[in-house]
């Protein structure tokens, strides 16, 4: 499920808030509710769409206040004004509402937008804010901000990890795929103990070189690298450049695997080290339960991690633990945690050593070498066992890229291999 969908107004290209009736998704107009109706359609269908705080109108929206219906009145006009009950509120904007400092907002409301205290407007604007201060009901993290992309590295994982797992137990809401009391605590208690994996620039660029055109890849326990993990990348990955870490946590007959966005420094500097203290560095933006041998392509949201695992199982790679700052060993030992474990990701170092030539026969017709790197899709294969190898039985054969390592990638090539089901079918191939 894609956590990060943004649904704007067709008409007016507002973005909108969202509620529910029973099972039905209720979509309002923000702050007020305009003269025309809502026309719910997908943000990205538009143009310069309008995503911004609802009380100050400038910053990047962080939370959703939830509120009781708000009315204001002006008695002498003879004028009721109904407001929302959701309210997308900026970072800076939440500081002063989570201080309770009603005056604080407006006044710095009230200044972005050139009111002066002795204006209606500001009068009107500090009624509302007090409704919004003394009457919010709980907060919730909203994860459709476009935020500009952090640099990870790898010392930094056991600090993102650590700030991901306080969220889960603490009391801010989340997307309501993630936010059973019960399941944020077992899947913060899973997280504390997985592996961390931190995938170098080069492998990181050959996974954006071929992920796109990845073939379906059977998800299995041998697939992944670890029962469960969390695996993040110097920078996003796949199509939209959006998906910069990935956990998986396993499930009876699956796994739940969870996508994050980074944050970067999008704020003011007073405010970023209280963002990194409350939320830390990654938002969820998709999140799926898949199956055991389920099948994802690369142009799947969570494509990119099944690339990495292939390229991973494929050998193409090697690990090395990193060496974490001691200031992190110190902090885990002082808590009487296990040290973390991260493991750096990196392409093998290609061979300076030509592989060995064959002689042929004299007018011997060869195979032309190909000049390029291509995926060949998965399938099945008839693996002969048992007393004189006379038995069979199915094995999978999974994606992987064909060809020597230093030969440049062709993309949109995949060879396609029809696997048999009996031993005495043969096998062919076909480009794609």
């Amino acid at each position: 499920m894609n956590l990060a969908t943004l649904t704007a107004c067709a008409t007016c290209h507002h973005v909108l808030t969202e509620d529910s009736d029973g099972d039905r998704t209720v979509y309002r107009h923000p702050v007020t509710e305009d003269r025309h109706d809502v026309v719910p359609v997908d943000a990205s269908q538009l143009q310069q769409v309008f995503h911004r705080c609802h009380t100050c109108t400038a910053g990047l929206p962080v939370w959703n206040y939830r509120t009781s219906l708000i009315q204001i009145g002006d008695l002498s006009a003879g004028v009721l004004v109904t407001y929302s009950n959701q309210w997308h509120v900026c970072y800076r904007c939440a500081q002063h509402i989570e201080a309770d400092d009603s005056d604080a907002l407006t006044a710095h409301c009230a200044a972005l937008m050139l009111w002066p205290p002795s204006s209606d407007e500001y009068a009107v604007l500090r009624t509302l804010h007090r409704g919004i201060v003394l009457g919010r009901e709980g907060r919730t993290l909203l994860t459709t901000a476009d935020w500009p992309p952090a640099r990870i590295t790898a010392e930094m994982l056991p600090k993102i990890r650590d700030r991901f797992t306080r969220l889960l137990r603490g009391p801010a809401g989340l997307p309501a795929p993630i936010n059973d009391p019960g399941q944020r605590r077992t899947l913060a208690n899973q997280l504390d103990l997985v592996p961390m994996y931190w995938i170098n620039q080069e492998f990181t660029d050959r996974i954006n070189e071929v992920s796109g055109d990845q073939p379906p890849a059977t998800v299995t326990d041998e697939l992944s690298s670890s029962p469960a993990g969390l695996l993040a990348w110097p920078e996003p990955v796949g199509d939209t450049r959006q998906l910069a870490a990935v956990s998986w946590t396993p499930h009876a007959d699956g796994w739940q695997i969870i996508g994050y966005r980074s944050i970067g420094s999008a704020l003011d500097d007073d405010l970023m080290p209280a963002l990194r203290h409350e939320i830390g560095w990654l938002v969820p933006i998709h999140t799926d339960y898949i199956a055991r041998r389920a099948k994802l392509d690369g142009r799947h949201p969570l494509g990119p991690l099944i690339t990495t695992w292939l390229l991973i199982k494929q050998q193409l790679t090697e690990t090395v633990p990193a060496k974490l700052p001691k200031g992190t060993t110190k902090a885990y030992q002082r808590n009487q945690r296990p040290a973390p474990d991260v493991r750096i990701v990196r392409i093998k170092p290609r061979t300076t050593i030509p592989p060995p030539q064959r002689s042929q026969p004299a007018g011997t017709r060869t195979r032309a070498k190909p000049d390029h790197r291509f995926w060949v899709t998965g399938h099945e294969r008839q693996q002969p066992y048992g007393p004189g190898r006379s038995l069979r039985r199915t094995i999978d054969i999974e994606p992987f890229l064909k060809g020597y390592d230093d030969l440049p990638i062709k993309l949109s090539s995949t060879v396609r291999v029809l696997g048999s089901r009996t031993a005495e079918k043969g096998r062919s191939t076909e480009n794609g």
